[in-house]
């Protein structure tokens, strides 16, 4: 294990660092941990300290997040908790629209088409979303200024200039 040394007195925060949440906390802890040491001996302290944590048993305090062990066994469970929640969530997406297609063949009009509505609904489906197309047009800047000045010519009353002298100075995209 490496121990950096310092040789000058870095001041402390005036207010100690705040995180929003556990996930946040330990993350900022296991990069301190990565960028000094390769390798990080977890004990059966470490282990229990860190499931009665991540329970929720135990508060995470400065010195229970002190110990290298501890936090690593930590980061490692929520990554392994992120990844039984994605697990869970495909199987229960699966589930849903597994009961929609059985709940579709129901006797009951009504249900029927309600499972038909909330199985067009899924996003692989598509069938009921609102989509909305944005066709942008690009013209060149003589041709805007052609249309406003014929806007404008409009608007303006042709007995107020002489058609003969009216010339209309507008700022050009150079200007």
């Amino acid at each position: 294990m490496q121990f950096p040394v310092l040789d000058t007195d870095i001041p402390y925060a005036e207010y100690p660092p705040t995180f929003e949440d556990l996930q946040a906390r330990i993350a900022a802890a296991f990069n301190s941990i990565a960028e000094i040491a390769d390798e990080v001996e977890v004990t059966d302290a470490d282990i229990s300290a860190a499931h009665s944590i991540f329970t929720g048993n135990r508060r995470p305090t400065d010195v229970l997040l002190s110990s290298p062990g501890t936090v690593v066994h930590i980061k490692a469970l929520l990554d392994e908790y992120d990844k039984v929640v994605v697990q869970s969530a495909a199987q229960l997406r699966t589930y849903v629209t597994n009961k929609l297609i059985v709940d579709s063949a129901n006797p009951d009009p009504r249900v029927r088409l309600k499972c038909y509505e909330l199985l067009g609904k899924i996003s692989d489906v598509g069938l009921f979303t609102d989509k909305t197309e944005v066709t942008m047009r690009h013209r060149p800047t003589e041709e805007l200024e052609q249309l406003l000045r014929e806007r404008l010519m409009k608007t303006i009353d042709p007995d107020e200039f002489k058609r003969d002298d009216a010339v209309l100075n507008l700022p050009t995209a150079n200007d």
